[in-house]
């Protein structure tokens, strides 16, 4: 068997030649650092070397990109000097690119949600020459709770590929100043309303259609859902009404901020109340990216898993069910038989801060509840009795029910390596 030797590096041949090329600056062996500032098809490229003033053109064997980094070794060869590519900054994996911007961005779906319900109840000042009755009642809000909430019927919206999900900048409406504020507003209160009414109610979690619609309109499936050709994710989907919502955010914001109409009220909403409205929803939709992120990753691993975060309505408070689904194998007694694992948390003013866990392992099942909240820990051990009966009933074997004060051991974040103590 031949095995052949190495190829040494490829050389970067620079255009100096004579004086140039003699000239002191230039060391044999030396390691520099490059930026590559120019690049042509025909492999001529303008290098900034660390070190020196003015970029150097140089010819290269291989294809380098506008904006990479080289590190070359300065060699002089009579009257010419070379350089040697000794290694190439690889670009860095998209995943990981993902994460790093994602991840720091990212805000709790809570707080979103709290800042609309907030925008709602926001009543705007009667527009001059407009009808009384389209611009003087407020935006309807949540219901008592004497009612459920009414579900808004959807806005009409034109034709969007996935890559118009961005919602571009709208043009300047053709209208006058002392309105243009409250038509923007006007627009984006429903939008508001709409994305809180279009929310489950929780009751509806507790059916097997209702959890799936629920994890389906997430935002964590909307691309997958619009590439098979689901239009009506365009109008369901948490993560679909929050871009149209913040476009109609950067509308009003944009609107002019010295418009007033005939009787001196203001009718853009506070500058205040938009920017925060406009961090909140920008920290959501990474959430949400962090959700689709942390799934691609976790389906290399042995036991995949997904996270979703469900943003809900019970009565008149919007909430979150934080679902970690996750494949396991049960290793007891040498079985090695296949299950899940699901982990539910949430947290309301009613309950306080409420774990789950339920396994399904070799046909038996095992639920186990955390509560912060001691009332709520007895509540649920005054109904495992009633949970067993329902288990039985769908035919499984209970394992363990649980009912315990406390809360639960935190799970281990899944990251991806190259992200920490990047700088100090």
């Amino acid at each position: 068997m031949h095995i052949a030797p190495p190829r040494p590096p490829p050389l970067l041949t620079l255009a100096l030649t004579g004086t140039a090329a003699s000239a002191t600056q230039w060391q044999s062996g030396q390691v520099l650092n490059a930026t590559v500032l120019e690049a042509q098809r025909d492999g001529t490229l303008l290098l900034q070397l660390e070190a020196h003033g003015k970029p150097v053109q140089a010819r290269s064997p291989l294809p380098l990109n506008v904006g990479q980094q080289v590190k070359v070794m300065v060699e002089i060869e009579a009257n010419r000097v070379v350089l040697r590519l000794l290694e190439t900054a690889t670009e860095e994996p998209v995943l990981q690119q993902a994460w790093r911007t994602a991840l720091p961005r990212q805000m709790p779906l809570a707080n979103v949600l709290h800042i609309i319900a907030r925008l709602v109840q926001v009543q705007l000042p009667p527009v001059p020459g407009a009808a009384t009755s389209a611009t003087t009642s407020p935006v309807p809000g949540p219901p008592p709770p004497t009612s459920s909430p009414p579900i808004a019927q959807p806005l009409p919206l034109p034709d969007i590929r996935p890559a118009d999900l961005a919602l571009r900048p709208q043009s300047a409406p053709a209208t006058p100043p002392a309105t243009v504020g409250v038509m923007a507003a006007e627009k984006l209160l429903p939008l508001a309303a709409q994305l809180l009414n279009q929310l489950p109610k929780s009751q509806r979690l507790t059916t097997t259609d209702g959890l799936r619609q629920a994890m389906l309109n997430s935002g964590v499936f909307l691309e997958a859902r619009l590439a098979r050709g689901d239009t009506a994710a365009l109008q369901e989907d948490f993560r679909a009404n929050l871009l149209r919502l913040l476009g109609a955010v950067r509308e009003q914001a944009a609107a002019p901020a010295a418009a007033v109409t005939r009787d001196g009220n203001a009718p853009t909403l506070p500058a205040s109340l938009l920017l925060e409205l406009s961090q909140q929803i920008e920290g959501a939709l990474a959430r949400v990216k962090v959700q689709q992120l942390h799934n691609v990753s976790a389906q290399s691993d042995p036991s995949p898993a997904w996270l979703l975060e469900l943003p809900l309505r019970n009565g008149v408070e919007q909430e979150v069910l934080c679902l970690h689904i996750q494949r396991e194998e049960d290793h007891r007694n040498g079985g090695g038989a296949a299950g899940w694992s699901v982990r539910l948390h949430f947290d309301n003013a009613r309950h306080g801060n409420v774990d789950s866990v339920i396994t399904l392992l070799g046909g038996k099942v095992g639920v186990s509840f955390w509560a912060a909240q001691p009332q709520t820990a007895e509540r649920f051990r005054l109904r495992l009795e009633e949970l067993r009966g329902q288990l039985q009933h769908a035919g499984l074997e209970v394992e363990h029910l649980r009912s315990t004060t406390g809360h639960a051991a935190p799970e281990e974040p899944l990251l991806p390596s190259g992200l920490v103590n990047l700088s100090v």
